[in-house]
């Protein structure tokens, strides 16, 4: 029996004592929080697989903190910005008006702090497990060696999408000096399709909680075959036919399915939704003091007095906010002109107030109506941001997709979901409609919106004409511009945004959105090379058009 039956608080408490005995990994005399020798460490396979997968995975918690590889796919897109609040709150010394302009410094510290997380990950969470199992002459099944080896590729993956040009390090034991230097971002690609392709098939084809399957490691290599036109140019553009065929895949081994609720992969169970792939665990009852919360999902967008929502112990940062062009552009809803709220029955779409927080807020336990100002001026959420250097306090739509736990502490309690079907459906509607199949995509693309709309409604279906027409996203005339509106309506705050904006004629660049102006400066597909790292690091190279 492996990992993949341990119950949920069984796993994340495995992640818990895991994350605390690698906060000294990379100390030569580190402290000691646990001892388990390799004959108890072999008794149980549950202990054994999971003694020794919890640092691969527990590091990818780090991934929806502040300041995270989640802020780099979706800040600096239309979808989302942070604005500084008048009262002087997310200044940071510009680090989010810099995101979102697109005018940011090698210095700025989400570089550093998501370089170092998928590093770390790499290195000390699976290379270092590699070489200490091998050390210990444990003999290792084909499929632990496999699981760590996409995890791996995982973490890669991040950086091949982020920063392009960056090592490949497979090896912990390295000479005293050693000093890995920068590979081609081709380089890199062809080791993490090499990675994945040589490990899924000794991955288990049963459903697995929160650790790579097959299925999951075939999600991944799809949308990394997805991308690398936008990464590598044209030449690329092929590699779609690869990703129909994994999507194909996952579709026929029948391990999946569409929930009937859009919001069940969001919810506080989401460990029991059919359409979860792949997703990172988080329980309050197992966290600790310094344990990751899904930021991006509560502290990062809650506002400071939202607590009695939810009747819960504590608030939010009042920062993150649903970017309000974007809102009125791509959401089929009405808008009061006047109080900038949405006009009761005009959301058809049930994923829209399933996405946001909006209107008027209510204590959860009196169901009073909540106020700012000394009980003045109502909680009332509206899709208007007064400024993007001095936003009121109630600006703007929040992020709501996850479901918010009545009572919660402060950690979040549920998990992220990384990959869903409903992605491997929607990869495989792309594909078909690049391929000139416009109708076969639309097929798929109402398969998932009808579970979203009254029977009804006719905004239910989408035409093949519709999302295979040229429209005007962003201010730029695009190819498939609705169906880019509508895998933005799905997916929705989930980390993929920036990708998107990418794949479909660059718009991600060429676009412009509120508070933010066209860059058109191609060197902005990837992220600087943080500086310290270049400063540790004299062989790693800066990406093309930063300061050298």
């Amino acid at each position: 029996m492996y990992l993949f039956k341990i119950m949920k608080k069984q796993l994340n408490s495995i992640l818990t004592a895991a994350l605390l005995s690698l906060t000294a990994c990379t100390n030569l005399e580190p402290n000691i929080y646990s001892y388990i020798t390799i004959d108890e460490l072999m008794e149980s396979a549950d202990v054994t697989s999971g003694y020794i997968l919890s640092p691969v995975y527990g590091q990818m918690r780090w991934f929806y903190e502040d300041r995270s590889v989640w802020d780099l796919y979706e800040l600096g897109t239309d979808a989302w910005v942070i604005p500084i609040n008048t009262d002087g709150g997310w200044n940071d010394e510009g680090i989010w008006q810099r995101l979102n302009k697109h005018q940011w410094l090698t210095t700025d510290p989400h570089f550093k702090e998501v370089w170092g997380h998928l590093w770390y990950g790499i290195n000390t969470c699976c290379n270092r497990v590699l070489y200490q199992l091998e050390s210990s002459g444990v003999e290792l099944s084909p499929r632990t060696v496999a699981e760590v080896k996409v995890a791996r590729a995982h973490y890669y993956y991040h950086l091949l999408s982020l920063f392009g040009n960056v090592p490949i390090e497979t090896e912990y034991n390295v000479p005293e000096g050693y000093l890995p230097e920068t590979k081609t971002r081709k380089e890199v690609y062809d080791f993490v399709v090499r990675e994945i392709r040589e490990n899924m098939d000794y991955l288990p084809e049963e459903r697995t909680y929160s650790t790579f399957n097959k299925w999951a490691a075939k999600h991944m290599l799809a949308r990394v075959y997805l991308n690398a036109e936008s990464w590598l140019g044209a030449e690329y553009a092929s590699k779609r036919d690869s990703t129909m065929i994994l999507c194909d895949e996952i579709i026929a081994s029948g391990k999946y399915s569409l929930d009937k609720d859009f919001s069940k992969p969001f919810s506080l169970d989401n460990n029991t939704s059919n359409e979860v792939i792949f997703s990172i665990p988080y329980d309050e009852t197992s966290a600790v003091d310094g344990h990751p919360i899904l930021h991006c999902i509560y502290a990062k967008t809650m506002h400071y007095q939202c607590a009695p929502i939810y009747n819960a112990a504590s608030a939010g940062y009042n920062g993150l906010r649903a970017n309000p062009q974007y809102v009125e552009e791509v959401w089929d809803a009405e808008e009061d002109p006047k109080t900038h709220n949405l006009i009761p029955g005009t959301d058809v779409d049930k994923r829209y107030s399933k996405t946001y927080l909006m209107g008027q807020q209510y204590d959860m336990v009196t169901g009073d109506s909540l106020f700012f100002y000394n009980h003045k001026k109502p909680y009332n959420h509206i899709n208007y941001i007064s400024s993007v250097t001095a936003a009121d306090e109630y600006d703007g739509y929040r992020f709501a997709k996850y479901e918010i736990k009545v009572g919660q502490k402060w950690e979040t309690d549920q998990d992220w979901t990384v990959y869903r079907y409903t992605e491997t459906l929607l990869m495989k509607a792309e594909c078909l409609l690049r391929k000139g199949d416009a109708q076969g995509a639309a097929d798929i693309l109402n398969d998932v919106r009808k579970r979203s709309f009254p029977e009804s409604a006719p905004e239910r279906i989408l035409t093949a004409e519709q999302i295979s027409a040229v429209g005007t996203v962003d201010g730029v005339s695009i190819k498939y511009a609705e169906f880019l509106n509508e895998i933005g309506r799905e997916l929705c705050g989930e980390g993929m945004r920036r990708e998107q904006l990418l794949r479909f004629d660059n718009v991600y660049l060429r676009g412009s959105w509120w508070a933010h102006d066209a860059s058109n400066s191609e060197h902005l597909k990837l992220f600087p090379i943080p500086q310290d790292e270049r400063i540790t690091n004299p062989k790693l190279k800066q990406n093309d058009g930063y300061a050298q």
